[in-house]
């Protein structure tokens, strides 16, 4: 029988011929058969090529090209594969996996049309496939997308209801986490639901990435229906750029956290490369509260014939946008029009920097110095000879009147503030679309009171970061300080408040002092790496080290050079290596270079052969910012002096100055530095020749964040990690700085609070109150480091710890979980990060079994991740916080009450009814006491009903019975009853913030 099937396919195949000139045998092969046919012959080949095709489209972004590929690739099947061959009740697993692919395929093409605006002629399609596989979670969340787009979000929601139950009926399973996440995007009417889905082939977006049952979210707009209601397709394919892909929403609960949308820079060699995150902002996301210090321009342009022409304000009022973004782009403002000719340059905002203050002050001097010069020029620099002087200098005439287009002449009027404001952010863009807050209204009522060509700021401003500024307050308006003097110090000027007694860093001394022995001894450099947190003492000890190098005499003396990063508004990319030569050779920060070229030439000879003196000199000349001479091959048209020579010229200064003598290099702050200097630096000393150098680099912990390979593997090379001071010697350095020689009873607390920063015990001892608000409770410079520390860390790392500041300054990592509606196992991740980073710290024993316990180190690091969540977050979020606690097994009524009494305080404070919230709570306390007096713990059973009788109000009729129960037990643990206990009164809001 076989035989005599084989022998007629034969004829079948001889008589029909092959058109494409292949090549179709089915041969005798022991034991059996083989069919021999060319690829393209077959229907499967083309289904898999025009597949290929179609995702390829599809992950550009080409919409209709990718529908159209994919549409003839399912065309070509006309029923099951292989029906007619295939032995019924059999299954074939090549058949399944295709089955599969068919089905992954159609769900692409949907994703493709569903980009273009097809929604309503998809509805029946997507029914249809839900038919024949109701549980294809991908299909289920493609048809509640579009259901909800189409206004029927009762249907999408029944469509995920059948969808779990089914599930549950089947399998014993709840529906995948995105698929959940899409229905309480639903349910919270999240913006980002007016978005397509237009994920990566497969919705698994990036290469690798496990597939989304949705698809991915990207920023294609949705089109906009007609006047029949129909909606017009989104433009042609080839005008569309392809979009960045993010996750399915989250709802405002569980939002993923994303980076700003700014250029990341290239990492240098063995630093850790930055991690791509999504570009989808949730919407909880889109409001935040911080501080911020702002400038604000207003100009004017007056003329001698009478008005000025419109066209020539208009292009004025263009030209002046430039230079304001132009010099206040070295200390990083996002510069805004605010209205007509007033221009708003805001600082902390997106990210925060612990010097916004002092940031915003010199911006609006670098602008009252280019708006004093004769002739300004936007978009150019003027010719000369030197890096540019230090911000904030002035000269020629009177500030604000420079000359104008058209003959007309600009007065302007400069006023800086520091506050609170609300930002306001789109779905995927990291500069705020809107910033509001009341101190933007007295900016710009004080704008209207400034003088012509001065310059005013606030007390808080000043207070913060203009101390040595010259500032002075102006006479019969309170609160406010004009500029007193023309030429403030450069950034980093000498005159912090006075040192604090240098405590418990003898082991570090001797490290380093035993380094520089060994340094010498050996003739050998060496890196020392000193690490620690923001405060902690880095740049003090570096310098008592320093200073008892200086304090040697005799011909064995070392040189000591030292040089720091700014943190802003560098004169080079090579600082500190600019600085270094600069200390070497003897040159002040910003000198021309009619100064710095004869004194570079001058120690380069000293220390070189004539004949390669030139281009040693050209080369450090350009790492000090300047130009090179004429005379030398890179001069006029010769082009810039490559960075490799630049790096090799300072190598070799450095490695002949310290051959001539002991040469210790001091570069602080190198977490500053740009990434090709960190490089140089960290391979410095395996490639310099036997000479007594040892360099010391001074940065923060963030270092090893940035770089995690730094000093890995390195000849000579040692990390010191400066540690906390014991609580005996915060509290030194807290009588120190408050004057006092006995302790107060508040310095318990400072020291606590403080927790062995110095520079934090120095702060807290000289604020006035502790305890209460965290606006006045934590000085302003603690707050902006902690406000920095928080916007270094990546988006979800900032979301977890928020979420980990809601459940207290003591949390747990299912809490967390609970709150945030992450999976714990992502918690612990995020928290195990934070420990890293020392902002949390891990507690041995947890006193919730089976739960890993952590406390904040830092009580301003809590309350500024607090302070940033708006109002209706951090109810939402209490309240969760509050069910985790009602459902430990053990009853935790302190902990209950606390959220429950936060959520209610924030609800009062937004004006919303707050007598169920109130129930809710002490309802829930009711519950606890029952489950302890279940498990025989009376006396936790009747704290829970004391706590539960303050919170439930004097007309509930349960009181009665309440108040009976509680002094049942009362009685029955032979205690004395209690007075008649009243309705405790709500915290006032900033505590409950709190």
């Amino acid at each position: 029988m076989v035989q005599n099937s084989v022998a007629g396919l034969r004829r079948t195949f001889q008589a029909v011929g092959d058109p494409a000139g292949g090549n179709v045998a089915l041969n005798t092969i022991v034991p059996g058969y083989t069919l021999r046919i060319e690829p393209e012959q077959l229907d499967l080949t083309e289904f898999h090529e025009l597949v290929t095709l179609g995702r390829a489209r599809l992950a550009a972004g080409e919409w209709a090209e990718a529908s159209g590929l994919l549409r003839r690739a399912l065309g070509l099947w006309r029923g099951p594969v292989l029906a007619d061959v295939t032995d019924a009740g059999l299954t074939w697993p090549e058949l399944a996996a295709l089955q599969g692919t068919r089905l992954a395929v159609h769900e692409d093409c949907i994703q493709a049309e569903l980009a273009m605006g097809r929604d309503r002629e998809l509805i029946g399609e997507l029914e249809t496939l839900l038919e024949a596989e109701p549980t294809r979670e991908r299909l289920v969340a493609q048809l509640m997308v579009v259901l909800y787009n189409c206004g029927r979000q009762p249907e999408a929601l029944d469509r995920y209801r059948r969808t779990r139950d089914l599930l549950a009926d089947r399998f014993g399973l709840e529906p995948g986490r995105d698929l959940r996440r899409l229905q309480r995007a639903i349910l919270s009417h999240d913006p980002a639901l007016a978005l397509r889905l237009t994920g990566g082939p497969g919705g698994g977006g990036p290469a690798g990435a496990a597939p989304s049952p949705g698809g991915a979210l990207a920023a294609v707009p949705h089109p906009a229906p007609d006047p029949d209601g129909h909606r017009t397709p989104a433009a042609a394919p080839a005008q569309r750029r392809p979009r960045p892909a993010a996750s399915v929403p989250s709802p405002p609960a569980a939002a993923p956290e994303t980076p700003g949308a700014h250029a990341t820079p290239e990492p240098a060699d063995g630093e850790a490369a930055p991690v791509a995150e999504h570009a989808y902002r949730p919407s909880w996301e889109r409001v935040e509260r911080r501080r911020a210090s702002v400038v604000m321009v207003r100009a004017r342009w007056t003329a001698d014939g009478g008005a000025v022409a419109p066209e020539r304000i208009d292009h004025a009022t263009k030209e002046l946008t430039a230079v304001i973004r132009r010099e206040t782009a070295p200390f990083g403002g996002l510069v805004r029009r605010a209205f007509g000719s007033v221009w708003l340059v805001v600082f902390g905002v997106p990210r925060a920097h612990e010097d916004d203050a002092e940031r915003a002050l010199r911006a609006a001097l670098a602008l009252r110095r280019h708006f004093a010069s004769p002739e300004p020029a936007p978009g150019s620099a003027p010719a000369g000879s030197g890096p540019r002087p230090a911000s904030g200098s002035a000269s020629g005439p009177a500030a604000g009147s420079g000359p104008a287009p058209g003959g007309a002449r600009l007065v302007t009027h400069l006023v800086v503030g520091s506050g609170e404001v609300v930002v306001t952010y789109d779905d995927s863009g990291t500069e705020p679309v809107e910033v509001t807050g009341e101190v933007l209204d007295a900016c710009h009522h004080l704008l209207l009171q400034v003088p012509r060509g001065e310059l005013w700021a606030c007390t808080a401003t000043v207070e913060a970061g203009g101390a040595l500024l010259g500032f002075t307050p102006v006479d019969g308006t309170p609160g406010v300080h004009r500029l007193a003097t023309e030429s403030p110090p450069a950034p980093g000027a000498p005159g912090h408040p006075a040192e604090p007694p240098f405590l418990e860093r003898t082991h570090e001394l001797n490290l380093l002092r035993g380094a520089y022995q060994d340094t010498v001894r050996r003739q050998l450099p060496h890196l020392i790496t000193v690490l620690g947190e923001p405060g902690i003492g880095k740049t003090r000890l570096i310098g008592e080290f320093a200073a008892g190098l200086r304090a040697e005499a005799g011909e064995d003396a070392p040189r000591v050079l030292y040089a720091g990063t700014p943190a802003f508004d560098a004169h080079t990319p090579y600082e500190p290596l600019a600085g270094v030569v600069r200390a070497y050779a003897g040159i002040r920060p910003g000198a021309p270079a009619a100064v710095v070229v004869p004194a570079l030439t001058a120690v380069v000879r000293g220390l070189f052969p004539h004949a390669v003196a030139g281009r040693i000199v050209t080369a450090l000349a350009a790492c000090l910012g300047l130009p090179a001479p004429a005379s030398s091959p890179e001069g006029p048209g010769g082009g810039t002096v490559p960075r490799e020579e630049v790096l090799g010229a300072l190598r070799q200064l450095i490695e002949e100055a310290a051959a001539e003598r002991p040469l210790v290099v001091v570069l602080d702050d190198l977490h500053r530095a740009a990434g090709f200097v960190r490089s140089f630096v960290e391979d410095l000393t395996v490639r310099l020749g036997p000479v007594a150098l040892l360099l010391v680099a001074g940065a923060r912990s963030e270092l090893l964040h940035t770089t995690p390979s730094w000093g890995c593997a390195k000849r000579r090379s040692a990390l010191m990690h400066v540690a906390p001071l014991s609580t005996t010697a915060t509290g030194t350095i807290i009588g120190a700085a408050s004057g006092r020689r006995r302790p107060s009873p508040a310095d318990d607390r400072r020291a606590a609070l403080a927790d062995g920063n110095p520079l934090f015990a120095q702060a807290y001892a000289r604020a006035e109150a502790v305890g209460g608000d965290p606006a006045v409770a934590h000085p302003p410079a603690v707050l902006a480091i902690a406000t920095a520390q928080l916007d270094d860390l990546d988006r979800t790392a900032r979301s977890v710890l928020r979420d980990a500041a809601v459940v207290g300054g003591t949390l747990w990592r299912g809490a967390v979980a609970a709150v945030s509606l992450r999976d714990t196992e992502e918690v612990g991740r995020g928290l195990d990060s934070l420990e890293s980073r020392e902002l949390l710290r891990r507690v041995r024993r947890s006193s919730v079994p089976g739960d890993v316990e952590y406390v904040f180190r830092y009580a301003v690091s809590r309350d500024v991740a607090l302070a940033q969540l708006p109002g209706r977050v951090l109810v939402e979020r209490h309240l969760r916080a509050a069910s985790w606690a009602a459902l430990l097994d053990v009853p935790r009524p302190a902990l209950l009450a606390f959220h429950y009494d936060r959520a209610v305080a924030l609800t009062e404070a937004d004006g919303a009814p707050v007598e169920a919230m109130e129930r809710r709570a002490w309802e829930a306390l009711v519950g606890a006491s029952a489950r302890a007096a279940a498990a025989g713990d009376d006396a936790l059973a009747v704290s829970c009903l004391g706590l539960a009788l303050d919170r439930c109000p004097p007309g509930e009729p349960e009181r009665v019975w309440l108040a009976t129960h509680h002094r049942r037990i009362l009685d029955s643990l032979g205690e004395p009853a209690s007075p008649a206990r009243p309705a405790r009164a709500h915290r006032a809001l900033p505590a409950a913030r709190r």
